[in-house]
């Protein structure tokens, strides 16, 4: 099957939008989280270009470094939608390998590595033998706070250690799966191409706010990022007022 080519101009793969998207005005916010809580917390996540790419490149190092993730290996991803499940996704992206999305009251499927928030899905999975990485969605955790089983990687605890560059040891082939997700698969060569579609309606420089799951990525924030925007990232849509809608600058929301 013939694949749909990018525009010249375009980045060719996720490792080099966010390449661009540092080049081009590395303090500019590419991503902002809201908590659900939000209106009593005050959590508010803000993430420039330099500092976005700066935790990817650490987590893919991490993926690389301790479990050999790399092209035609899967990261599963037991994970809601929150700031740090996008970071998660872009990394393996970034080291040519795929992320399986994972449904937490199944049965878990066979993947080189799982990353997981739940702790039952935890045990499940040291359990099963499988490399498993522990993440905590607490804002400023510097560690998963709770005790955990022989043998997971606790993710707060370590990221620190890795280096501020990737570069990733081999290039996934273009038709390597990069999403798999409610029974469709988005190969890699498909990243951008698809997130290009999606956005197509888009202004450059959209400011989007959605509350798009981590199925979803390539129709929300990579579509904004694509085209050259920034995101603004809840767990539903009426965690946000009017008022901070307007704050934030909002100029498109998903769904309209």
């Amino acid at each position: 099957m013939s694949r749909v080519s990018l525009p010249p101009g375009v980045p060719a793969s996720v490792p080099a939008l966010l390449q661009r998207l540092t080049a081009d005005d590395p303090g500019t916010p590419r991503l902002t989280w809201y908590a659900a809580d939000h209106a009593r917390s005050g959590e508010r996540v803000e993430l420039s270009a330099r500092v976005l790419s700066t935790w990817v490149a650490k987590t893919a190092n991490l993926l690389e470094e301790e479990f050999d993730v790399g092209p035609g290996a899967r990261v599963g991803l037991a994970l809601p939608t929150h700031w740090r499940t996008l970071v998660l996704q872009l990394a393996v992206w970034s080291t040519g390998a795929g992320v399986l999305l994972v449904d937490e009251a199944a049965e878990l499927p066979a993947v080189d590595v799982l990353v997981a928030a739940a702790p039952d899905v935890l045990r499940r999975s040291a359990s099963a033998g499988t490399d498993t990485v522990a993440v905590s969605l607490a804002p400023l955790a510097r560690d998963f706070g709770a005790e955990l089983p022989d043998g997971v990687l606790d993710y707060a605890r370590t990221i620190t250690g890795y280096g501020d560059h990737h570069s990733p040891l081999a290039p996934p082939q273009p038709g390597d799966p990069a999403l798999v997700a409610g029974g469709r698969t988005v190969a890699h060569a498909d990243l951008l191409v698809g997130a290009l579609a999606a956005g197509a309606a888009w202004s450059i420089g959209v400011r989007l706010l959605t509350a798009a799951g981590p199925a979803d990525v390539v129709t929300s924030a990579l579509a904004a990022w694509v085209r050259a925007g920034s995101v603004v990232l809840v767990p539903e849509l009426a965690v946000l007022d009017e008022h901070v809608r307007a704050t934030e600058r909002v100029t498109q929301v998903q769904p309209a």
